[in-house]
């Protein structure tokens, strides 16, 4: 009797064992690339990034802000088709998108017409960062750039379920500069 007891707490151990094993979460995939957008407005912006994931997944939030705050932010999140994941890794590693440096710059303190783009691509150990804060700083690198903006506002395009999931810190706009926009 004590034997099939020992047995069968054996079998419940080993059981809870590989159920515990089971319920840990999976190692988060790397970041791939980073696509940030502020359209600006006469009365608010609005806000788009976008995360890609190794694993195909993506994170896209659409924000509405007014003085500086959000009024409303939506969280979209998915897995890119094969067909996406392909046409963005085919841009983003295209010989003259990766041989792009845009060299940093600092921004003024007033600005006309702004409208700033981040982009930041997962290169081996580091990544390929940059940031236009207008049309007029795109301009020189637009041809390399276009693809990678005509394939994000593509897929932006696209009607997806908003999610539940937070907004990631990656998203949040910086504050850390006092530029203003006339």
């Amino acid at each position: 009797m004590t034997g099939s007891i020992r047995f069968f707490s054996f079998l419940l151990g080993l059981g809870l064992a590989a159920t515990a094993g089971s319920a840990q979460q999976p190692a988060q995939a790397a970041l791939r690339v980073f696509l940030n957008e502020v359209q600006p407005g006469t009365m608010s912006a609005s806000q788009y990034c976008t995360l890609v994931f190794d694993d195909h997944r993506f994170h896209t939030e659409k924000a509405d802000i007014k003085r500086g705050r959000d009024s409303d932010r939506k969280v979209y999140e998915g897995q890119l088709s094969d067909a996406d994941w392909n046409s963005l890794v085919a841009i983003i590693d295209a010989k003259d998108f990766r041989d792009l440096n845009v060299p940093r710059t600092v921004p003024p303190l007033v600005m006309q017409d702004t409208h700033p783009y981040t982009i930041s691509v997962a290169r081996d150990k580091d990544f390929q960062s940059m940031e236009f804060l207008d049309n007029k700083n795109l301009k020189p690198y637009e041809s390399q750039v276009k693809p990678l903006l005509q394939w994000w506002k593509s897929f932006r395009g696209r009607h997806t379920p908003e999610s539940s999931a937070p907004p990631d810190a990656k998203c949040a706009l910086d504050s850390t500069h006092a530029i203003f926009a006339q």
